[in-house]
């Protein structure tokens, strides 16, 4: 057995992350980590980086006990690390990227930059051979940001063991599935993988076995072939899967939000579409497809200079989140660690961003009230069932299905007429992801109209009225009804290709 954990306990505050939660992971083996968020994952693989000592419990590999000390002692074990976070820097290219916190390759004194670019371009054949190397994290999309985390684990001295947190939350069916081939190499060479992931059906494709962890503990483990879909769902949550029937929406309601002729992609293309209240539209196309640029000029969050946008029948200024928070407007965005959490104030304070009005004791004074800031987390917290300690701690310290339920949460109790969705259940499990889903449907049954982008087709499915396909900076579809089916979403997505190269 290469690794051997057994009873491992850890707490925080009071709180037990971790109440006797067992795991062994065989050398070649692609082993399956599930649990709810919160369940203790993100616990239990820190102990393994060296990040966190656990307060009990041991870790064996190769049948010795070990300690843990740090992260370059759990690199020097040969255990690599794929989180789900990323932690770029935004000027650095891939190859850059790839190369911080390792030896680069000399030539004299001198860094061999060739050679790192061959080292990197050679890992990234495998897994992404689309991939642009030489530009700058900032510029790349949140899928290929995550492509350049995985090449940056693999490179270096050989690995042991490779822990992939939520790898394919991004990535489009293409890029998962060269992932998954790269899963396959790596086991076939000896190499363990546990594979973090709430896509279960990815999980039933490639794993080998599986253990689920529950409030801390191992709830159960075996061979993936002794159990299906419904049993993992029992076993993370005890309760059964349940789905949301797609709703078609009201032909008579209003329109809410209005686009006309908004420059789009760089073929001098142009969006037009409509949401009605109580419609959720949703946007789907491969990843670099444009979706996630769409909906921060809708937001505001990038200015346009042609085209017109109208909330309610007003008008919308170019570049201004003001003005849309001010009509009624509401924003989730993809990257809740970078774009949407106030990570160095309290999970309080972030709930309360969009009220500052209401927690001020009053009008005139500019600080905030600390119990009207906890009555309004309190509130929050029953409503959305978010796992938390103190109110007053930050947000980080949350699981990232907590996490993004506070930024759902953040616009509670406002008169909301817009949400805009990016990616609204990624790195969430099953029953956050049902949670969220019917969040998003009250936004909806209130009267709002729901844009919404995600990369998973069930999720797609279950909650759009209508869907609108980008490609290639186009639209190539809008499809509703019985016309909306798995196949034909995806050919829509294909069809630039296609039109670009008759052979693809």
């Amino acid at each position: 057995m290469l690794l051997s954990i057994k009873a491992l306990e850890k707490r925080f505050s009071g709180a037990r992350a971790l109440d006797g939660a067992s795991l062994d992971v065989e050398a070649g083996s692609v082993h399956g980590l599930l649990g709810e968020n919160g369940a203790g994952k993100s616990t239990l693989i820190k102990t393994l980086s060296g990040l966190l000592t656990p307060d009990a419990g041991e870790i064996r590999i190769d049948g010795q006990a070990v300690t843990i000390e740090s992260v370059r002692h759990a690199e020097a074990l040969g255990f690599r690390f794929i989180h789900q976070e990323l932690s770029l820097v935004p000027h650095f290219n891939a190859v850059e990227n790839a190369f911080v916190g390792r030896h680069y390759p000399k030539r004299g004194p001198f860094i061999d930059r060739r050679a790192m670019a061959e080292e990197i371009a050679e890992t990234a054949r495998d897994i992404a051979p689309d991939l642009p190397l030489d530009v700058p994290a900032a510029r790349l999309t949140t899928g290929q940001k995550q492509l350049v985390e995985i090449i940056r684990a693999l490179i270096g001295a050989p690995a042991r063991l490779v822990v992939m947190d939520e790898p394919t939350a991004s990535l489009s069916d293409g890029e998962a599935r060269r992932l998954y081939k790269a899963v396959k190499r790596l086991s076939e060479r000896g190499v363990a993988v546990i594979f973090i992931s709430h896509r279960l059906d990815e999980v039933m494709e490639i794993c080998d076995r599986f253990t689920v962890l529950r409030n801390g503990a191992t709830a159960g483990s075996g061979a993936i072939s002794e159990i299906d879909r419904a049993g993992l769902v029992r076993l993370m949550s005890g309760r059964d899967e349940v789905r949301l029937a797609q709703r078609p929406s009201e032909a008579g309601s209003p329109v809410v939000l209005q686009v006309r002729e908004l420059p789009f992609g760089t073929h001098g293309s142009q969006v037009n579409f409509d949401i009605k209240a109580g419609e959720i539209l949703g946007l789907y196309g491969l990843v670099g497809a444009g979706r996630s640029s769409l909906m921060k000029i809708v937001w505001g969050a990038t200015s346009h200079d042609r085209g017109e946008i109208t909330l309610d029948g007003k008008r919308l200024k170019p570049g201004r989140i003001g003005d849309r928070i001010a009509a009624g407007g509401a924003y989730v965005p993809e990257d809740r660690r970078h774009e949407g959490l106030i990570t160095s104030r309290s999970i309080a304070e972030n709930l309360a961003i969009a009220h500052l009005a209401s927690v001020r004791p009053a009008a005139r004074i500019p600080w905030t009230s600390v119990a009207a800031l906890k009555r309004r987390a309190e509130e929050v917290k029953a409503a959305l069932s978010v796992k938390m300690g103190s109110p007053f701690a930050r947000p980080l310290t949350l699981s990232g299905g907590n996490q993004q339920k506070l930024l759902f949460g953040r616009w509670f109790g406002r008169p909301i007429r817009l949400l805009i969705l990016d990616e609204p259940t990624r790195g969430v499990d099953v029953g956050a992801k049902a949670e969220i889903h019917a969040v998003a449907r009250r936004f909806a049954d209130e009267g709002a109209a729901v844009l919404m982008t995600t990369s998973d087709m069930d999720e797609l499915l279950q909650l759009s009225s209508r869907v609108l396909v980008l490609a290639g900076g186009e639209v190539t579809a809008t499809l509703s009804g019985e016309a909306l089916t798995p196949p034909a979403i995806i050919d829509a997505a294909f069809q630039h290709q296609s039109r670009k190269d008759p052979a693809a």
